[in-house]
Order: C-alpha cells, then sequence, then structure tokens
C-alpha cells in the first residue's frame, strides 16, 4: 500500500501534468474530432480494399473466418490493430509532449502538442506495426488451441443443447478456455509494460519499431513491477473513478428527473441533463488518459533518472505552430452549424415505434415449444405481426422447422437433422421438453406452417445451413410460391450464397441478411432488410440502413426495457419470444403525441 501511495504522490503532487490541464483537454477534444474525420475512414477504406480482393463488398458471419485466415484477412487484422494503436498512441503522444512541457516548466500549447503528434505518426505507425505482429505471433497459438478445443470438446452436438444443458464438456471448455484467456491476458500485459515507455522513446530518442521496443525492454529490466504498478494501476484506479462518478452523476440527474412535473419542463430538464452527462463523460475520459500519459511519462523521466525532460531530447520531437484566432473561432462556428444541421437532419426522418411489427421469435417460444405448430398458434393469439421459424432440409428432401443441427435440445435425441429422413422425424416428440400440455407435438412442416400462418400471420423463414443441403434455398422458394405466399413471407439467412439464389428464383420475394458480425458495408448488399442483434443496433444505424433503403429487424428482444428501447430508435421489425408484451408496449404508443415520445427516447435511459 504504502508503495502505491508513494506512486500516487509521484504521479499527481509532483505536478508533472497539474499547469496544462486546459492545453490537454483542448487538444483531447481536437485529436478525438479529427481521429473521427481522417483515420476512421481511412481504416474503413483499407478494409474495402482488402475485402475488394476476394471479389465482395462485404463478408458476414462464418465467412468473415474464412476470409481471416487468408492472405488478404491477415494483412487486416494486422493493419486494423496497426492503425487502432497508431490512433490511440499519436492521441497519447501529444498529451505525453504537454507532460514533459511542464515537466520542464513550459508546457505547450495544444497546437504545438497537435502538430508534434502529428510529426511523430510515421514513426508511431512503424511502432504499431511490429507491436501488432509480435502480440499476434504470441496470440495467434492461443486462439488456434482454443478452436480445436471447441471442435474436441463441444463439436459432436449443436453448440444450443451445450449452453441449455450444461453437460461436463461445455464446463471442461470454458475451463481451458479461461485459462487460454487467462494466458493470452498475461502476455498481452507483460508485453505491454515491458514495452512501457517506447512511445517516449520514438518521440524523444527518435528510435522507433523494433530498437524502442528492445530499447524499452532493456531500460525496464528489474523495473517491471515498478512499471505495472506506476501505470496499470494508476490507470485503473483512473477508470473506476471515472465510472463511479459517471455512474453517480447518472443516477442523481435520473432522480430528479422523476420528481418533475410537466412535459415541457421535463423535456427541458432532460435535454440539460444529456448536455450535464456528456460534458461530464468527456472530462472524465480526458481524465484517464492524461493519467495514463502522465504516468508513462513519470516512468520515462524516472529511468533516464532525471526531473526533467532534456533540452536536447524536447528539441528532437519540438514542433510550433501559429493559429490564429480567427481560424479557431471559425473552426468553432463551422461545428456548430454542422451540429445543428446534423441534428436537422436525424429528426427529418425519426420513428417513434408505432409502426415497429412484432415477430414471434421460433413462435411464441416462451410459451409453447419453438417452431411447432402450437407456437404458431399461440403467436397469431399474442397478436404478433410476423412468426420467425427456421427452416432445414432432411435426408430425403423434406422441409421442417428445426433450429438445432440435432435433436438433442429439443428431443434429448443425437439423431442429424440431414441425416434422418422426414417421416423419421415426425415420429419424435419435440414438445414434452416444454411441459406435459405440449406432450406428443412433432416436427413442424414448412408446408404445415405456411398454411397455419395463413392470411393471419407472416412468416419470416430463416434458410438455417449446416453444409449438408442439396438445394434449400430453391426448395422453400418452391414451397412458399405453392402455398401462395410470396407476399407474406420473407427470407433470411446467415448465408449470402442462399440469399443470392432466392432472389435470383423469386426477385419477388423479400430477403434478409442475419448479422451476426461483418467486414466492409452489409448496407451494399443485393437485400431488403439486416437483421441484427440488439447489442450492434444503436439510431445511426437504423438511420443509415433506412437511407440505404433497408429495413432493420432487430433479435432477440425479450427485456421490456429492451423492447423500449428499440422502439425508441424506430426499428422496423422486432423479434422476441414474449410477443404479446411487445404487442401491448407498440399498441400504447398509438395513444401518446410526438413530443411525448420524442421525451421518452431522449430521458428513458436518466429515469431507468
Amino acid at each position: 500500500m504504502r508503495a502505491i501511495i508513494d506512486t500516487w504522490y509521484d504521479v499527481y503532487a509532483h505536478g508533472l501534468f497539474g499547469t496544462a490541464v486546459r492545453s490537454g483537454l483542448v487538444y483531447d477534444l481536437i485529436f478525438k474530432a479529427a481521429s473521427a474525420v481522417v483515420l476512421a475512414p481511412l481504416g474503413a477504406w483499407v478494409l474495402g480494399r482488402l475485402i475488394a480482393t476476394s471479389g465482395a463488398v462485404s463478408i458476414t458471419n462464418e465467412a468473415i473466418l474464412d476470409f481471416l485466415l487468408s492472405p488478404p484477412g491477415v494483412a487486416f487484422v494486422l493493419l486494423a490493430a496497426a492503425l487502432t494503436l497508431t490512433a490511440f498512441y499519436a492521441g497519447q503522444a501529444g498529451l505525453m509532449h504537454i507532460a514533459a512541457g511542464a515537466s520542464r516548466g513550459q508546457p505547450p500549447g495544444w497546437p504545438d502538442a497537435l502538430a508534434t503528434a502529428l510529426g511523430a505518426l510515421p514513426r508511431l505507425l512503424h511502432l504499431a506495426l511490429w507491436q501488432a505482429g509480435i502480440l499476434l505471433a504470441w496470440l495467434l497459438p492461443l486462439a488456434a488451441a482454443a478452436a480445436v478445443t471447441y471442435q474436441a470438446l463441444l463439436g459432436a452436438h449443436d453448440i444450443n443443447w451445450y449452453l441449455a444443458e450444461r453437460p461436463p464438456a461445455l464446463m471442461a471448455a470454458l475451463a481451458i478456455g479461461g485459462v487460454l484467456a487467462i494466458t493470452g491476458a498475461v502476455v498481452v500485459v507483460r508485453l505491454m509494460v515491458a514495452w512501457g515507455v517506447a512511445i517516449p522513446l520514438c518521440l524523444y530518442e527518435r528510435i522507433c519499431a523494433r530498437a524502442a521496443l528492445a530499447r524499452s525492454a532493456e531500460l525496464l529490466r528489474g523495473q517491471r513491477w515498478r512499471a505495472f504498478r506506476l501505470v496499470v494501476l494508476n490507470l485503473l484506479v483512473a477508470v473506476a473513478a471515472s465510472a463511479l462518478t459517471l455512474w453517480a452523476a447518472d443516477a442523481v440527474l435520473g432522480t430528479l428527473l422523476r420528481l418533475i412535473d410537466g412535459v415541457q419542463a421535463l423535456v427541458v430538464a432532460t435535454a440539460l441533463a444529456l448536455v450535464v452527462l456528456t460534458a461530464l463523460a468527456t472530462v472524465l475520459s480526458f481524465a484517464v488518459l492524461a493519467v495514463l500519459a502522465a504516468s508513462v511519462m513519470h516512468l520515462y523521466l524516472t529511468v533516464m533518472q532525471v526531473d526533467g525532460l532534456p533540452r536536447q531530447r524536447w528539441n528532437n520531437a519540438a514542433r510550433t505552430t501559429r493559429t490564429p484566432r480567427w481560424a479557431i473561432a471559425a473552426v468553432l462556428v463551422a461545428l456548430v452549424l454542422a451540429a445543428g444541421g446534423l441534428t436537422a437532419y436525424t429528426l427529418s426522418d425519426l420513428r417513434l415505434g408505432r409502426e415497429t411489427l412484432v415477430t414471434a421469435h421460433r413462435g411464441s417460444s416462451a410459451t409453447a415449444p419453438e417452431n411447432t405448430l402450437a407456437a404458431l398458434y399461440q403467436a397469431i393469439s399474442d397478436g404478433a405481426d410476423f412468426a420467425e421459424v427456421d427452416v432445414q432440409q432432411t435426408a430425403d428432401g423434406g422441409l421442417v422447422l428445426l433450429h438445432d443441427q440435432d435433436l438433442m435440445r429439443v428431443a434429448g435425441s443425437p439423431l442429424k437433422v440431414w441425416q434422418a429422413n422426414l417421416a423419421d422425424l415426425r415420429r419424435v416428440d419435440v414438445g414434452r421438453h416444454a411441459g406435459s400440455d405440449y406432450a406428443g407435438e412433432r416436427i413442424t412442416t414448412l408446408s404445415e406452417a405456411l398454411k397455419a400462418a395463413g392470411r393471419r400471420l407472416a412468416l419470416n423463414i430463416e434458410l438455417k445451413y449446416h453444409g449438408h443441403e442439396q438445394d434449400l434455398a430453391a426448395s422453400v422458394v418452391a414451397e412458399v410460391r405453392a402455398a401462395g405466399c410470396e407476399g407474406r413471407c420473407i427470407i433470411t439467412s446467415l448465408k449470402q450464397d442462399g440469399l443470392a439464389k432466392v432472389r435470383e428464383l423469386a426477385p419477388d420475394i423479400r430477403v434478409g441478411l442475419i448479422v451476426a458480425a461483418a467486414l466492409g458495408d452489409a448496407r451494399r448488399l443485393d437485400v431488403d432488410l439486416l437483421s441484427m442483434s440488439q447489442a450492434h443496433v444503436t439510431p445511426r444505424v437504423v438511420r443509415a440502413n433506412r437511407r440505404a433503403g433497408l429495413g432493420t429487424h432487430v433479435w432477440t428482444v425479450n427485456r421490456e426495457a429492451d423492447m423500449a428501447r428499440m422502439l425508441d430508435y424506430g426499428v422496423d421489425n422486432i423479434i422476441t419470444d414474449r410477443p404479446k408484451v411487445l404487442r401491448e408496449l407498440v399498441d400504447a404508443r398509438t395513444e401518446l403525441s410526438d413530443p411525448q415520445l420524442l421525451l421518452l427516447a431522449l430521458g428513458r435511459k436518466l429515469r431507468e
């Protein structure tokens, strides 16, 4: 404890950053804005060029693994990691330069810090490339070991059975995965501590890449624990303190908002609360980064055994620039105008959840056994607009509703769907696991589902590919056409190739890509909608999809608070196991005015 107290005294009471807080804060804001404008589009452009080598515009879901194992994919991982590190290092370089100036009693202004950081970009990029390559060389064998473990322990049955039943094999796999994750974390921490002063070395000794990494490791030999204590523990304390402060402010403001009566007063109070929280989050984010920069700079000066940065080293890095005040004022005015324009653009197509459709996930699966006729009838009773069903192909070409690749989870049988004939599958009881009331429920065919849905329920048919299908897309299209349900069905899948086949055979049937993960711009694919996890859905994503002519379907949303949030975002369709609850929330919005709904969207997070 004494050592930790000494560390805090060294960094903060010594005042390494103290007199330059304003310059540091302005620099941090300017650099983050510049990164968003320049570095993010640059990374997207590089990724787009690499993906183009495969002949695609976007790579999604399981195809990502094949891409990442290819030469362009390896190059992407390396460059993505290097660009991310470079952006972070450049931000830290400016703050370190301000801290270094404070150690000399002459902290630079933010324009000089920005010029210095930009001047060091080539060296920082070189450093980041080396670091990314070394980290990948250490971590890839661990990832390979994780893949082998998964295949050996969890490859016999569908993963959903393992997650539902939690057999010893799953526990063993999780234990091995935990050991591998801890090993990876230890490797990363050890390397990053050894490289603790690499950025100051790049800045002030004008060495970079491998030489800076080796020099850092040499300087810190025998002082790794001190470096860990100074940098990592300081950073953890700063992050914890910032998170606690932000949480407390959010809780206090939320409590105050709940005490306010009247729509107009609540609108004003909510707006002010959001401004306060945004400003506080900005300051706390800067505080965390400043603590890290000051800690690293203090470590660098300590291993050099000096109290302040020598003039020669300062001159090696320092860049000066003059920024007229009129230019700063012009930038601020432009930012204000841009913010106003962005706000108007955002509100121009705002939707507030009244038109959101309700999809029962695998039927009303929270009540009835999933993917059965009972679940479809329950979905109709619950007021759902759609039912999402999973369709697979049997050994003799039959189309059945089943999610997993085997029957372990729904019937306790290891039988694979593609290894059984339709008649054999029809003899399996898939209802008993959901309760005695559903005992005897049989596997449903797509034809039966289409007939049961009729005109009361539209179907979202997900094509489930497990690598053994004969011609799933064509068979499903033929079944939908035979039932005359082209206008009341959408066909979705994780597989782009399957959707392309549907589009070729039936341009009149809407298709949607299920996006679990994506590289590149999935909005450029030839689909009508994107079906996305709620974890990846934001108002910005919804608006971007809409402006690309795509609907946004979100899965699987079961908590009422999450349902309300997705409705606030204006998504087109919500997939849930609890359609009755969602139906009531959507219907309740028809009784509220636009200002009231907008107020709910703005203040919901604060009031929860």
